[in-house]
């Protein structure tokens, strides 16, 4: 589990860097960029638990169950629950982004489907929804 320092810090430090946070994520210019940052930045784990928090938020999105999303992600029902809450209680942030990621993925199948029009039909558990 991500820990944090038990050395108190000056809030007024720590909105400073997470506001140089922000500006950096969003002075980044590409994809590349932005995963060589990430990849620098964070631990494999802590890659691995942003990366299933996304797929949780945009299954529930989608509609999925617990279980399907518990099956599937291999996440417990309060890490699910986790994430459901932030989406009921605004979330909009998040649901922003798994707007623009809904809109990439149909963007790239529609781009697989005119490439190879029966690869649907070959590999089923790749278009699971």
């Amino acid at each position: 589990m991500t820990k944090i320092s038990r050395i108190r810090i000056d809030s007024r430090y720590l909105g400073f860097f997470i506001n140089n946070f922000w500006n950096l994520v969003t002075l980044l210019e590409d994809k590349d960029q932005v995963a060589s940052f990430l990849k620098d930045l964070l631990t494999h784990t802590e890659m691995k638990m942003f990366a299933k928090r996304i797929q949780i938020a945009k299954m529930l999105l989608e509609g999925h169950n617990y279980r399907i999303i518990k099956n599937y992600v291999r996440v417990t029902d309060p890490t699910i629950s986790k994430i459901s809450i932030k989406l009921e209680t605004g979330g909009e942030g998040l649901k922003t982004a798994i707007s623009y990621l809904q809109k990439l993925e149909k963007q790239i199948e529609k781009e697989r489907m005119r490439i190879a029009p029966d690869i649907k039909r070959k590999y089923p558990t790749y278009f699971l929804q």
